[in-house]
């Protein structure tokens, strides 16, 4: 969707069917990106991480494509 004055997206990543846990080595360590754990801000984000947008296009660009090798092999 499209974002309105925003640069955080919160993504839901429960329907990879993972702990956790494998999703955000994943993240971290595969994609080589920092995220906030949706756990830090409450009950009901345990499942979703938070991404940062304030940065050049291209950099987004860059950090969605390492997201989809980390995650290439979900089906």
């Amino acid at each position: 969707m499209k974002m309105d004055a925003t640069y955080l997206a919160w993504v839901d990543f429960s329907a990879l069917g993972m702990d956790q846990a494998e999703v955000i080595s994943r993240v971290q360590n595969t994609a080589k990106i920092a995220a906030n754990h949706g756990a830090a801000f409450g009950l009901g984000g345990e499942a979703y991480l938070r991404f940062n947008l304030a940065a050049p296009r291209s950099l987004i660009v860059d950090a969605v494509a390492r997201l989809q090798r980390a995650f290439g092999d979900v089906q």
